[in-house]
Formats: C-alpha cells, sequence, structure tokens
C-alpha cells in the first residue's frame, strides 16, 4: 500500500480494506488534494473525522483492491 501514493495510481486503507482510490479522484467533493492525504496508507481516522456517517462499504465497492495483510513475512 505504501507504494501506492501518486494520482496515477492511489490506493488507501479503510477499517482493513484495501482501495484503489484513483479513479475517484476527479469526482470527490473536498478535492484531490483532501483524498491525496491518505493515498499510501490507512485512511480510516481521516475518513471518519469527516464522513463518519458514509457507508463506505457501499461507497467505496468498485474500488476495492482487497484485504490488507498485517502479517509480516
Amino acid at each position: 500500500v505504501k507504494k501506492h501514493k501518486t494520482p496515477e495510481d492511489a490506493w488507501m486503507v479503510l477499517r482493513g480494506k484495501v482501495y484503489n482510490i484513483s479513479p475517484y479522484l476527479d469526482f470527490h467533493p473536498g478535492g484531490r488534494k483532501s483524498l491525496m492525504a491518505a493515498a499510501g496508507k490507512d485512511g480510516t481516522k481521516l475518513f471518519d473525522k469527516y464522513h463518519r456517517w458514509v457507508n463506505d462499504e457501499l461507497l467505496m465497492a468498485k474500488c476495492l483492491v482487497g484485504i490488507l495483510d498485517t502479517e509480516e513475512s
């Protein structure tokens, strides 16, 4: 996930799930900059700060990459 932090390849973690947010950057009401603040990392706290009431699983379903693997190899 840490490698995916450019606008062309932006991923974020939200509640343990990994999402590709690049396709959504131009549509986010808060702008690209606010969404890119979570690129390459866990954005759960930032998301909840502004969108606690939003059903993130429904909103982000098409952007789902997979489940975050927290086990070290």
